[in-house]
């Protein structure tokens, strides 16, 4: 008789290391979430300290486990996706560390009486998906609170479940232009610039992690659980707050002129030693100026009739730019930063991601940490900005491997049988393997 596919070896079952003495010790949060915004805001309540399940459909994979005929070697370590690509994904591994995984396929047999039981015993539900998914599975919040009274439900909708977009698509780039974010971005030719990465999704992520917290807190006081909704675009436009207050005063739009501000000089990017290197400095008071002009090197700013006001170099930036350029292009951008900041000068290096990783200064505060994933290797994960003078938290274990903590949560949780969770995987409502498994497409090399 063939084996069921669903418990093709290796099912790698594991039981978590216990999280005592963190913030959010005993907590529990149920996490319906795809992609990087909701398990964003798991991620971080997981670091506290709480029990996060990632409950993940059995037979539908995340996107971010690269779970797709495309192959992208960038994301898998060593550029090689492996015989289980789903396990080495490096974007889903780095927002789902400390994480439990629970492949559950809901409409398999058992499995909506898995996860009601899974609702009963949590403290708080995280959900991504686009609005009514929730109802359409049949879990309005009435049915929630039917199975947990005092259940905290934080749900992130893109552009929020009432109004005439609610229904639109939402991904991080496209909701940064909705938000107004691009639109004060760029070099004054008229073209938004989109920030790079999908930067609304971690915004997204930590406000549905406070929103979460200040619905628990609530729950602490009054015993009593809540809805909490949290608009993807609603959080990133408090990051613009400043330009919507000139426009609801004034009635103008920012102008996008790149680096500058129109009450700063010099207040730019400057080219280092190396290539496509830079070193920001940014100066706002006389002092500051004052200070700049003192550096060896840069003297000849303070002879210059052009630069004695701040209206002056303002005007002249252009000219600003060219001579400090002069003295930071043959230094290191380090060194160059260190030195500013040195003479009381606002300034920093460019950092690029491996700068960050390899920065003396934040591995000795402990910026990362190496975690070992068992099939994507050892690698550093970033943390959290969060340090807890009474309980210190930090990362404790790399993401899970596609349910793998099926058998210690129907087991320790939910207080199911052997014969039990045997039934269960014979079903396929609970999975150590994805159901479908695609062929891995290399991309076409351009022609020509």
């Amino acid at each position: 008789m063939n084996q069921p596919r669903n418990i093709l070896p290796p099912a790698r079952q594991t039981s978590p290391a216990p999280s005592e003495g963190l913030p959010l010790s005993g907590m529990r949060i149920v996490e319906l979430t795809v992609a990087w915004a909701g398990p964003m805001a798991g991620r971080v309540l997981s670091y506290l300290g709480a029990e996060v399940i990632h409950v993940e459909p059995a037979n539908n994979l995340d996107s971010w486990r690269s779970y797709m005929p495309l192959f992208l070697p960038k994301r898998y370590p060593d550029r090689e996706g492996g015989e289980r690509r789903y396990n080495r994904a490096a974007l889903f591994n780095s927002q789902n560390t400390d994480k439990l995984s629970f492949s559950l396929d809901i409409k398999a047999p058992g499995g909506k009486a898995v996860f009601n039981d899974l609702i009963a015993s949590a403290d708080g539900l995280i959900a991504n998906f686009t609005p009514g998914m929730l109802d359409r599975l049949g879990y309005a919040n009435e049915a929630l609170w039917a199975l947990k009274p005092d259940l905290c439900i934080v749900e992130m909708p893109g552009f929020g479940n009432s109004g005439a977009m609610r229904d639109w698509k939402a991904l991080g780039p496209t909701m940064e232009q909705a938000a107004g974010m691009c639109a004060i971005i760029g070099y004054g030719d008229g073209k938004p610039v989109s920030t790079g990465p999908a930067y609304m999704d971690p915004i997204g992520g930590f406000h549905g992690a406070a929103a979460m917290l200040t619905a628990l807190l609530h729950r602490r006081r009054t015993g009593e659980g809540q809805y909490v909704e949290v608009p993807q675009i609603e959080a990133a436009m408090h990051l613009i707050g400043e330009h919507l207050l000139h426009a609801a005063e004034t009635g103008d739009d920012p102008i996008a002129d790149g680096n500058r501000l129109p009450d700063a000089a010099p207040h730019d990017a400057f080219r280092a030693e190396g290539e496509d290197e830079w070193v920001v400095i940014a100066v706002r008071k006389e002092d500051e100026w004052r200070a700049l002009c003192a550096i060896p090197g840069l003297e000849a700013l303070a002879q210059d009739a052009r630069f004695a006001t701040l209206e002056g170099r303002i005007e002249n930036q252009g000219a600003l730019k060219a001579m400090i350029e002069a003295w930071t292009i043959g230094r290191d951008k380090h060194a160059t930063a260190g030195v500013l900041q040195d003479a009381g000068v606002p300034a920093a290096a460019v950092y690029k991601a491996n700068d960050a990783l390899t920065c003396d200064y934040l591995n000795a505060r402990a910026f990362s940490t190496p975690l070992t994933h068992p099939e994507a290797g050892t690698h550093p994960h970033q943390g959290m900005p969060y340090r807890y003078e009474k309980t210190p938290v930090s990362h404790r274990r790399a993401a899970p491997c596609f349910g793998e903590h099926n058998h210690y949560i129907l087991r320790d949780i939910l207080k199911r049988t052997d014969a039990d969770i045997a039934d269960l995987e014979q079903a396929g409502t609970i999975r150590s393997v994805p159901d479908r498994i695609f062929e891995i497409r290399k991309p076409r090399k351009p022609s020509g």
